[in-house]
This record gives C-alpha cells, structure tokens and sequence, in this order.
C-alpha cells in the first residue's frame, strides 16, 4: 500500500488558501466584523485586521491618529470591482477571465494602486503586460491616460511603439469604433514616436474621421483641418493626413495573411465594350476601411469571329494602362500609372491584374480606375455586365460606381483583390 507525501510548501500553501476562504466566509456571513464600507448602495462589512495586514492604507485608516470610527464612503471605485479586491485581500487570489471589460480591470488596478497592495499591483501589470493586443491597447492607454495609470502607460506605449515599428497603423481598429481615442492620447503617440511614418499617419487619418463623426460634421477637408488644428504636428503632415496624397506606401499584410476577393453581384449581361467606340473604361472605387489594394478583377476578351483559315487560338496577350487616381472635389490626384502586359490570358474568361505596387485606399475618399487601350486593340471586345453598387466583406464594404454618362452600358471591372491595412 502506498501513501501520498505531501510537501511542507504545499500544505502551508493548502493551509494558507483554506485560511483565506474561511475568513472570506467570515465576512460574508458579517461574524466578527468591526468596519464597513458604503460603495454606491452597498455597504461591505470588513475585518479592521485582516484589511490592515494587506495594506498600509488600511492600516493607517484604522488605527492610525486619525482612525475611521463610522462606515467609510468610497466614491471613486465601483462596487463590484471594490468586492473583487476584498476578495483578493482574503483569499490571496484572483480570477481575472472573470473580469468582464477593460474598465473594470483597469479600476482594479487602481484599487491596488490607492491602497498600496503591492501583490495585486504585479498581478495586474503583469496580466496587462500578457494581454495587450492590437484590437484594445489605444482603449487601455485612453482610459489608464484618463485614471493616471503610469505603469499601464508606460506598458501601452511599448507595445505601440513594437506595433508601429512592425508596419501596423491600427487605423481600421479605431474605425470600428468600440472606444474613441482621446486628443490627448493622440499628442502622448506622436510626442513618442518622433518619425511620423505611413502607418501612423493612416492611424491619425482614421482619428481624424471619427472625431468629425464625434462633433457631428461632415468628413472633409475643412472639418478635418480644424480637427487636427491643435494636434502637435508639422504642418506639412497635416497637409498629407487631409489630403491622403501620402502614397509611398509599404504593404503591411502581404501575402501570409491572405488576401481578400471582394466580387460584385452580377445582374446581367449588356452590350459588350468595344475598343475603338471607347479606348478606355472609367470606374470608381471607395470603402469604408484603410485597405491595400493588391489587384482589379475584370472581364477578359471575346473570342473574336475566326474566319475558316484562320488558326483558332486559347489565350492571347493582354496590353493595357491602368491609371488610379484620387477625387478631391473636381480634382485628380494621380498616385498610379503603369503599362501591364499580361501573357497567356484565357478568352471570355476573367483576368487579374496585379498592381506593380500595392496601394492604400483611405477610407471615404473616392478613388478612379482608369484602364486604358492602344491602337493595337482596336476592333477587340470585352464583355459587359450590370453589376452591384458594393461588394461586402465581413466589416469592409468597396463601394463601386462606373461613369455616370456610362452608368446604362454596365461594367468589365467585377471587383478587387485586397487586404486591410492594419
């Protein structure tokens, strides 16, 4: 028969938990209590000793000069976070997946702070440290900027700071709107990171669209300009973020993360485009997120009528210019130009044309997709469709509109290829 040896360590440790739980209980069940706290409606019954022993705030609050003889008011903590700490303070021990948000952990490192429990404070910052994530650190910085959290700062800006050198801008996560990032927040970002690079400017440009959103005006040069009028920044940059003429982009997500199809909805099909009638094809693109567009989907040619002697062929080489630009107003800014020329392409069929360079796509801009035809097309056909107005991709929604003297003839762009500048 064999027996189970415990060790010393871990029955004192067994003890020491088993102790905690039992006075926790005692303070539930009110037995031997000699103190109280008002939190908002609730009113805690506490034991002066077991508080003072976990902190020097306590301490002093109980049999200090000025000791508390009457229930203590608490205005400043919220009366479940104020119960988790109580619970720490007897058990030794905390659950932190059952926090429910951020602002309740942030509190509760506040708590720690205000009554000086070094412990709690480490568990804190150390579960910070663990769980910053691209999607809730400007969230946790806003609200520990506001709360005078300097540790959980300090942890924010090291992650940003790691982030930003990456080549993320985090801009389509303030577009999602789950917390709306202080001005002051803004200036504590850039006042760190002394280069301005792309990133960073798409990220302010994103802030920018959501403060207009905030103060209800309309997204546009002027409205923008006054948002950024007391932003600590070159004037210069502030030219680039409301202009979007900043186009010298590096692409962040690349080809590991996958990049996104975006399609329309094809209706139905309608006169073909005929090259001579029209040597070249207008569309417009917009979306709603920073997106970095890696190719345009668009019909391939017919097979042109073969006469008996000719030799039937399967694909044929594609020669096209391919112009975007930006729409500010009634003006153009042309931020790609380039000739492709495409081998092997499929008649009747669908063709990719990949940009020699990705480019970002700022979010509620209007951008035009020119493609453009030499005389050596003349008399080729391309296949022509009505098409939907947007093409959807779990939150990112490309919005396309053709030439509006155009509008009935239909379209040969069928979508993009793209992914979000994170």
């Amino acid at each position: 028969m064999c027996s189970q040896v415990v060790s010393a360590p871990t029955m004192a440790k067994e003890q020491t938990a088993d102790f905690g739980q039992r006075f926790n209980e005692l303070r539930k069940k009110k037995h031997l209590v000699d103190c109280s706290f008002r939190v908002g409606e609730d009113v805690y019954h506490c034991h002066k000793l077991i508080l003072s022993a976990a902190s020097p705030v306590f301490e002093t609050m109980f049999y200090g000069v000025l000791a508390e003889k009457q229930t203590v008011k608490i205005a400043d903590i919220n009366s479940k976070v104020f119960e988790r700490m109580l619970d720490y303070i007897y058990v030794g021990s905390i659950d932190f997946d059952g926090i429910q948000n951020i602002e309740e952990l942030l509190e509760l490192y506040y708590c720690a702070e205000k009554y000086m429990i070094d412990t709690l404070h480490e568990k804190c910052v150390s579960y910070f440290g663990k769980n910053i994530k691209p999607n809730n650190v400007l969230k946790i910085l806003d609200i520990a900027y506001r709360m005078n959290l300097d540790d959980i700062i300090y942890s924010c800006m090291c992650v940003l700071k790691h982030f930003f050198s990456s080549g993320m801008s985090l801009s389509n996560i303030i577009l999602e709107r789950n917390h709306h990032l202080s001005k002051n927040c803004v200036d504590l970002i850039l006042e760190d990171n002394f280069e301005v690079k792309d990133n960073i400017i798409c990220m302010i440009r994103a802030w920018c669209i959501t403060e207009c959103e905030q103060n209800r005006l309309e997204i546009n040069r002027d409205s923008m300009k006054t948002v950024l009028q007391d932003i600590e920044l070159p004037d210069t940059l502030k030219d680039t973020i409301v202009g979007c003429s900043f186009t010298n982009f590096t692409p962040i997500a690349g080809d590991k993360s996958g990049w996104i199809p975006v399609q329309r909805i094809h209706y139905k099909a309608v006169r073909p485009l005929i090259i001579g009638d029209e040597m070249d094809f207008e569309a417009n693109i917009s979306t709603n997120r920073f997106i970095v567009i890696k190719s345009l989907n668009i019909n391939s040619r017919l097979l042109p009528q073969l006469k008996v002697t000719d030799v039937r062929q399967e694909t044929y080489t594609e020669k096209l210019t391919v112009e975007i630009s930006a729409k500010y107003s009634n003006d153009r800014q042309k931020i790609y130009q380039k000739e492709h020329l495409i081998c092997d392409v499929a008649f009747n069929d669908s063709l990719q044309v990949s940009l020699t360079e990705p480019i970002v796509f700022f979010p509620d801009v209007i951008y035009i997709v020119r493609l453009k035809w030499d005389a050596n097309s003349l008399g080729y056909e391309y296949p022509r469709s009505i098409l939907s107005a947007y093409g959807k991709c779990k939150q990112l929604m490309v919005n396309f509109s053709e030439n509006i003297y155009l509008q009935s003839s239909g379209s040969i762009l069928n979508g993009i290829i793209c992914d979000l500048y994170k």
